[in-house]
């Protein structure tokens, strides 16, 4: 409950601060949430990096009440009272504090949970340290690995949650507000034009289901996940959106700056798309200027630089700070198991998409790439041709609309923009398909829509922005009506989840919940400079996964492969969890490591092991190791925690904590 009472007090103090600055600016207090919901970002960003986070999230709050204190000076609260209403008479400003304060209130009740697993490798894990510790999980690396994850998501959930207990539920309110706030600047239209709003708002949240390929009858995740996708697609195309709202005005032309850094921050290839939404701010800045291209070429070329140069600028400043808190080989900005820079794989990409050194495995994922875009499903409606088809009929509506001359001018550039971008995306990630993924994955093209799906729905919610905007005429009004409509039929015909951020989804939860029950009781004995050993014998990883994420403490990596004899290493290599089987049965699991007593021993020894966590056992565990272990070892043995004496002890595992479970 106290996390919600302090999100729904933050909400009210940005929306107020919103509603104060859109009154003495003259802008639209619509746009203003996602601007200063990145100002905040980038606040906490410096801070961090200063190793002062806890201190950045009251500078926060204090500049938000500083807001708050001139206006009630100046505007008097009478003056006060007047923006709050003029504010809620913008529709995009009042959905988006009733739809933020909405999903803090359901998601406070129903407390929903990561589900997938890379929330627990990384994107999950990261803001729950950055959290718990107060500080960059980076600089202080108990369970996560530096080049993981950009630091944007995990900041905004420190912003919600900065001096309370971690919350997951608070973590998915917090990425979803800033989803909110970037529908809001897509939305920021005037009092006249509420339904134009109202229609573009909808039909934005309704974007990531209608482009997605999620199975029928599954657990809709969209709302609902910590993973950088939802905040990417929002960010790029709110940022735009936000552009085309004051990129006439002198000086608030520079609050595109903010979004645009947190979206650099947000994933790694997420400064490509800062690069290009700087491209783009830069293509309406010449091709859209009342003024002839040539006087508007010097203009547009140093506000995009500008731009560019603070992508630029976000992208190395955290590759440094990673390299400089942890210089090891992790940070290395590497791509693939032969280690090539970032360079050296654009440039063999490129050489190969010439015909240049050409090699099997890129031949045939080019194949599979051209092929994908009309046969690979990439929205409700269909592949990636599809979806470019209905883009492009929104923007003729769009151009239609609009009043002859820049703005015109304007969706013309936009559209083009956005489809050479996208054409300039699509090829690096045929790259990156050869160089970053195995040969099995590359030919499969794994996560083929979760990587490209992001740029389709940006560049739908920008074109539904410019229709909006230049919608004038009735013509234009049902054109929007039209295209929000389908979008709606096609989301109830073929897109409606059984299930979402709406319902509860306890049945998803059951193996969550018995390894967080047993990682409780194993946290009474632990502490974070701990290493402990995780041993699930019969687990695919999903159970190692979730001890990682649960306990407080450093998880182990495992082996694969073969150490049977003491001092012979070299059959084995370094895996993340591990079963433990017998050299004579190899059938027992998919995931094996061959291990006896004495070379278990060896190896807690070499990995400097506090304590090992026996989750499950079996009969080989029980057979063969029960004398390493005080009270033995039985096949149906509950979770039990044993602190790791030292080789030479008699008995080398002693017991510290037992936990019960009703979950196999």
């Amino acid at each position: 409950m106290l996390h919600l009472l302090y999100a729904l007090a933050l909400l009210l103090l940005l929306c107020g601060a919103c509603a104060i600055l859109g009154e003495k600016s003259g802008l639209s207090p619509a746009l203003l949430p996602l601007p200063v919901l990145s100002g905040a970002v980038v606040v906490l960003y410096l801070c961090g990096i200063a190793g002062i986070l806890r201190a950045g999230a009251v500078l926060v709050l204090l500049a938000l009440a500083a807001v708050w204190v001139p206006g009630l000076v100046r505007l008097r609260p009478a003056g006060v009272c007047k923006a709050w209403q003029n504010a809620l008479c913008t529709p995009g400003f009042t959905l988006f504090l009733g739809g933020a304060a909405f999903i803090w209130v359901l998601f406070c009740v129903q407390e929903p949970m990561f589900t997938q697993w890379d929330e627990f490798t990384a994107w999950g894990l990261a803001p729950k340290m950055v959290v718990e510790r107060g500080a960059f999980y980076v600089a202080d690396p108990v369970n996560l690995k530096a080049s993981f994850t950009y630091p944007a998501t995990s900041l905004l959930a420190f912003l919600f949650q900065p001096f309370g207990r971690w919350a997951e539920w608070a973590c998915l309110a917090a990425i979803d507000t800033l989803a909110l706030a970037c529908l809001a600047a897509a939305a920021a239209l005037p009092r006249p034009k509420w339904a134009e709003g109202i229609l573009v708002f909808a039909a934005g949240f309704l974007l990531p289901y209608f482009f997605s390929a999620t199975a029928a009858g599954s657990y809709a995740v969209q709302y609902v996940n910590a993973m950088a996708d939802l905040p990417l697609a929002m960010l790029f195309a709110g940022t735009l959106c936000l552009y085309f709202a004051v990129g006439r005005h002198k000086h608030a032309y520079w609050l595109v700056a903010l979004p645009l850094a947190v979206l650099t921050l947000t994933k790694d290839i997420c400064f490509a798309y800062g690069l290009i939404a700087a491209f783009l701010i830069g293509l309406d800045l010449l091709l859209a200027a009342d003024a002839p291209i040539k006087k508007a070429f010097p203009k547009a070329l140093l506000q995009a630089g500008a731009l560019a140069v603070i992508v630029l600028a976000a992208f190395l400043s955290w590759g440094r700070y990673t390299a400089a808190v942890t210089p090891t080989a992790d940070t290395a900005a590497s791509v693939g198991s032969e280690g090539l820079s970032y360079g050296a794989v654009l440039i063999g990409g490129v050489k190969q998409l010439l015909g240049i050194g050409r090699t099997e495995k890129f031949a045939q994922i080019m194949t599979a790439m051209g092929s994908a875009f009309f046969t690979r499903r990439i929205c409700l409606l269909g592949g990636g041709a599809i979806a470019v088809a209905a883009i492009t009929m929104v923007a003729a509506a769009a151009w239609l609309a609009a009043e002859k001359g820049p703005a015109r001018r304007r969706v013309l550039a936009a559209h083009l923009g956005f489809a050479f971008c996208f054409a300039a995306l699509y090829l690096f990630h045929l790259i990156l398909y050869c160089y970053n993924f195995s040969d099995l994955e590359g030919l499969m093209l794994k996560d083929y829509d979760r990587y490209l799906a992001p740029y389709y729905q940006a560049w739908m919610l920008a074109m539904l922005c410019l229709l909006a905007s230049g919608a004038r005429q009735r013509l234009g009004r049902l054109a929007l009506g039209g295209a929000a409509a389908v979008i709606l039929a096609v989301f109830c015909w073929r897109g409606i989840p059984a299930a979402g951020f709406w319902t509860g989804a306890d049945s998803l939860y059951t193996l969550r919940a018995d390894v967080q029950s047993r990682a409780s009781t194993m946290n009474t004995v632990l502490d974070w400079p701990d290493r402990v050993l995780v041993i699930s014998q019969g687990d695919d990883a999903t159970r190692w996964y979730y001890y990682r994420y649960e306990l407080t403490a450093q998880v182990v990596n495992g082996f694969g492969g073969f150490y049977g004899r003491l001092g012979e290493t070299k059959d084995r290599w370094d895996s993340d969890f591990m079963n433990l089987v017998e050299s004579e049965n190899w059938t027992l699991y998919d995931y094996k490591a061959v291990c006896v007593p004495d070379t278990l021993v060896a190896y807690m020894a070499e990995k400097d092991c506090d304590y090992i966590l026996i989750d499950r056992a079996d009969d080989y565990l029980q057979r063969e190791f029960s004398p390493l272990f005080e009270g033995g070892l039985t096949n149906d043995m509950p979770a039990t925690l044993y602190h790791f004496e030292g080789a030479d002890a008699a008995v080398p595992f002693t017991l510290a904590a037992v936990a019960e479970s009703g979950v196999a």
